[in-house]
């Protein structure tokens, strides 16, 4: 009776410690300022809001943009209008 009784006290005492860690990690990010880890809700809900991005030449915004590659490794976004300036610099299409 003893031995039954001493594995339940065992069970709940792992079941507990296995509850409380598991608080303090998941509890443990949702804090500010305890990790290095920045949220991006922010800036996902700002992003989606705005729907229309930028020209990267025109600076005008547009819906739909089609993004080439410079000789030096950035990415633009170029409207339909400023394709022309694309082609001209035999840019590819990503």
């Amino acid at each position: 009776m003893r031995m039954i009784l001493a594995v339940i006290i065992l069970l709940v005492l792992v079941a507990l410690y296995i509850i409380i860690r598991n608080r303090r990690q998941t509890g443990g990010s949702k804090r500010e300022g305890s990790s290095n880890v920045v949220s991006m809700e922010r800036h996902r809900k700002r992003k989606q809001s705005s729907g229309e991005q930028q020209c990267s030449a025109c600076k005008k915004r547009n819906g739909k943009l089609v993004f080439y590659a410079e000789d030096n490794g950035t990415v633009i976004g170029l409207c339909k209008d400023c394709q022309s300036k694309a082609k001209k610099r035999d840019m590819l299409p990503l």
